[in-house]
């Protein structure tokens, strides 16, 4: 398939789409927000607006969800010059924000004016517009936050993070009252997150590849993992019940069954790629049938139709992705380098870590 291409003023850390409109967010490491209204039919797309939201890398931003007596849309932000801010799109005004301790790096929508952040220092913050600071917080978590998921419950807050755990607090509650279950270390950095199977699963994205999956309630430590990805799965949706898409180092966009009654949990195949770019975030669009990928080439974003995926996990695949999706797993599962057998070749630290201001500097010259 070919996607609808989207440039963007520079590297492209976030990528969001609008909840009414055709229009999608790209938030930049040059602190600014670009929305580019896109007509997928014609293949077209055009910058509407830039709004200079930071000043230092903007990591991530989220549409807030819309109240429903108001029709006016709202972004919120948070970057690495340690704010996080609210901004009105018809008057590209901020009408919010506050500074943090730690930089911003993972941020999501909970009601019509409350949103959580994540922070560098492991720090985890949830903000209401009408007040000027958190009304809960919580400093469980020893490294950034990577990602954020709100539970069926709508008041439990999944969080994965980079010491290696996947922590689920209350938002209600501030302080340890508020932390309800933290899992045993895995031995590795989560970087992704995704709630499925109807909110009883929680599946997760890690350094070396492996999604990690959860029991809701039991939290302890994984029930199952699902192999096949050969380097760090960074960014994960859910696009079913019993399906997500994954974005990982490798630049590709692969769809994976989890507890599928025809397909059992595995990776069924490759539906997008951005070549030997990493994928940095992924996003579904408000009717489920247009995904998009982030990525640090240009074209910086991509958007594509989630046919070929939703296909793939209804069992429709070719004998081509089949063995490709064989063959990529084989490929995740051997282990090719001078190392003990059964030890990992250590990846690079991802670099939304603590202290990984001066990756941003880099891409920042380069770019």
């Amino acid at each position: 398939q070919e996607p609808l291409s989207i440039c963007t003023g520079a590297h492209t850390f976030d990528v969001q789409f609008h909840p009414r409109e055709p229009l999608v967010a790209a938030a930049t490491i040059e602190g600014a927000v670009e929305l580019h209204a896109f007509d997928r039919d014609a293949g077209t797309a055009e910058l509407r607006r830039a709004l200079p939201c930071h000043g230092d890398s903007c990591r991530t931003a989220r549409f807030l969800r819309e109240a429903s007596t108001s029709s006016t849309s709202r972004i919120a932000t948070t970057a690495a010059d340690l704010y996080a801010a609210v901004w009105d799109l018809e008057t590209g005004a901020h009408v919010w924000k506050t500074r943090m301790t730690g930089k911003g790096n993972a941020l999501l929508p909970l009601e019509a004016e409350r949103f959580a952040v994540g922070d560098d220092e492991g720090g985890l913050r949830v903000f209401d517009t009408r007040q000027k600071k958190a009304v809960v917080r919580w400093t469980e978590n020893a490294d950034y936050i990577s990602d954020l998921a709100l539970g069926k419950d709508a008041k439990s807050l999944c969080a994965t993070s980079g010491d290696g755990t996947l922590a689920v607090y209350d938002v209600r509650k501030a302080g340890t009252k508020g932390l309800i279950a933290m899992s045993d270390f895995q031995e590795d950095e989560l970087l992704s997150l995704a709630i499925v199977r109807d909110g009883t699963k929680v599946v997760c994205g890690s350094q070396a590849g492996t999604l990690a999956i959860f029991s809701w309630g039991d939290f302890g430590d994984m029930k199952d993992r699902v192999k096949g990805h050969p380097l760090s799965v960074d960014a994960l949706i859910k696009i079913s019940e019993e399906g997500v898409l994954t974005g990982s180092s490798d630049g590709k966009v692969r769809v994976v069954s989890l507890y599928s009654k025809q397909l059992g949990s595995a990776v069924l195949g490759t539906v997008a790629e951005h070549g030997d770019y990493p994928v940095e975030r992924l996003a579904l669009s408000p009717c489920g049938g247009l995904f998009a990928s982030a990525s640090h080439n240009q074209p910086a974003v991509r958007l594509w139709t989630t046919e070929v995926a939703q296909k793939l996990l209804a069992g429709e695949s070719t004998d081509d992705q089949a063995v490709a999706a064989a063959q990529e797993a084989a490929d995740a599962d051997s282990d090719d380098s001078d190392e003990p057998r059964g030890k990992k070749q250590k990846q690079p630290k991802k670099k939304r870590r603590k202290g990984a201001a001066g990756t941003e500097e880099q891409r920042k010259a380069a770019s």
